[in-house]
């Protein structure tokens, strides 16, 4: 598992969260899955900055190091002050932006056990070998 590994988690949870807006919105109501999509995205957001400041700050070279300082000071007050602004603007309850922020660990958690499963051949990827005949 790679940095692409965190890329495919983030891709995945926008995902997610684009498919439950519908069914959120009929059964749950329009806000709560706007919350939830927000949430994702927040989450989503916060996840990718963090590899890029990591990144740039376990890299060798200077200039990696000055953009992810930049990063981190962008970082911090404008993503958790917009996640401040969503916390109290009591359009969207705490509880929907909590889910849909969470919904990124649940994707790394389920793409991880995958991954170990198909790893220690405990599940297969390959199709068995009389599928196609009749």
């Amino acid at each position: 598992m790679g940095l692409d590994f965190i890329n495919r988690v983030a891709k995945a949870s926008v995902i997610l969260a684009l498919i439950q807006l519908p069914f959120v919105t009929v059964y749950l109501g329009w806000q709560i899955a706007l919350g939830v999509l927000l949430g994702a995205f927040w989450g989503a957001a916060n996840l990718m900055l963090i590899k890029y400041i990591v990144t740039g700050v376990i890299t060798p070279n200077p200039k990696s190091k000055k953009r992810a300082l930049i990063l981190g000071a962008v970082k911090f007050p404008l993503l958790y002050g917009l996640g401040y602004l969503l916390l109290i603007s009591e359009i969207f309850t705490p509880v929907s932006l909590l889910a849909g922020f969470t919904i990124i660990f649940l994707v790394a958690f389920l793409k991880a056990l995958g991954r170990y499963l198909l790893d220690n051949k405990i599940i297969s990827s390959e199709m068995p070998k009389n599928f196609n005949k009749e």
